[in-house]
């Protein structure tokens, strides 16, 4: 009789957790589109900032990758795409001890990585664009914050990443654009990136250098065309390149005239 009653225990909870997946996935589903919404409705201004909106978006997914990934691992692992269970095993490594500014920016770039799996409707395109650009310039402050050398090392490596993956992941699967020029552009990028990937096999230290320079150069070129002030940046970028062989040093040609001065009148 208990054999019977544990049996019958353990297949109530087992539905009562399809059904709870089912309608939680629902809810953070809506919840993530209530926000995507927000942040292209020119209105929400009135009510919260862009970053606010940022940082709910973030936090939600955080939360469902927290509080119902496991379950949703535990009942249909096989059937889960293997990129995203890659994904959430290194979103796991950041539930432990204090993260620095690096670190929690490197967090939402696996949370945005885990988004394009399972929230692509939820989460339009364009809103996963906007989220991407966001660390972009997030990280390219922490490079020109940077107290060390050896932090500012560490946090242009981790703009490089999030580079490649607004372009692999995000953009490479771009459908409409808003300008036609930008995916001329694109299409450039993306055909020296494939080129470049012949290398990975045959020459590793030059695929990576000759990824950098790609990397580099695109965002280069974008903050050279912005009417804000990116100048630190862009030393930082040209010094970069310079390191990888593919700009030369600006000589100082700044030079000391001797001789009298002669006053001539107006």
């Amino acid at each position: 009789m208990n054999h019977y009653y544990l049996l019958g225990k353990e297949k109530l909870i087992d539905r009562y957790k399809s059904f709870y997946l089912t309608k939680i996935e629902s809810l953070y589903k809506g919840i993530l589109k209530n926000y995507s919404v927000q942040l292209s409705d020119v209105h929400s201004a009135k009510f919260h900032t862009n970053d606010e909106i940022y940082e709910k978006i973030f936090s939600t997914i955080e939360d469902y990758t927290t509080n119902v990934m496991p379950l949703k691992i535990e009942r249909s692992k096989k059937e889960l795409d293997k990129q995203l269970l890659e994904d959430y095993h290194k979103f796991e490594r950041f539930e432990v001890g204090k993260l620095e500014q690096r670190d929690q920016v490197e967090k939402k770039l696996v949370l945005l990585a885990i988004s394009r799996s399972l929230f692509t409707h939820s989460m339009p395109l364009v809103v996963a664009d906007e989220c991407y650009v966001k660390l972009i310039k997030e990280v390219r402050n922490l490079i020109v914050e940077a107290e060390s050398d050896r932090k500012k090392e560490e946090t242009y490596s981790l703009l490089l990443s999030v580079i490649e993956d607004y372009n692999v992941r995000l953009l490479s699967g771009k459908v409409y654009w808003d300008k036609p020029e930008e995916k001329e552009e694109y299409k450039k990028f993306w055909a020296n990136y494939e080129k470049i990937n012949t290398l990975k096999q045959k020459n590793y230290i030059e695929y990576m250098r000759q990824k950098e320079i790609l990397f580099v150069r695109a965002d280069l070129k974008k903050l050279r065309a912005s009417k804000k002030d990116y100048s630190k940046i862009i030393d930082f970028y040209r010094q970069k390149l310079i390191e990888n062989d593919d700009m030369r040093p600006i000589k100082n040609k700044c030079t000391t005239l001797n001789g009298n001065y002669v006053k001539v009148a107006k």
